[in-house]
């Protein structure tokens, strides 16, 4: 089983790339509860990581073209790897 960390970071990762996810894919794909999830979209969005909408998650737009300033300098500025 994951850490919750690492968890978070895929989720993250997934989102980025992706641009959305639902929470049952993510409750199948992590095998973790429904709550679980949302704690987790709940997290990754206070920290400005992605935007959670009805059933799932999306990736802010900047996040998703390589013209994204303001993500990159989010993600510099909070010791993010690009």
């Amino acid at each position: 089983m994951l850490t919750a960390d690492r968890r978070r970071a895929r989720i993250a990762a997934r989102v980025e790339y992706q641009g959305h996810v639902s929470v049952a894919e993510l409750i199948r794909d992590m095998r973790v509860s429904r709550m679980t999830v949302y704690r987790d979209l709940a997290l990754l969005e206070a920290e400005g990581r992605l935007r959670r909408v009805r059933c799932g998650a999306r990736a802010f737009p900047s996040a998703q073209f390589e013209d994204g300033a303001d993500w990159m300098t989010w993600r510099l500025a909070n010791g993010q790897a690009a």
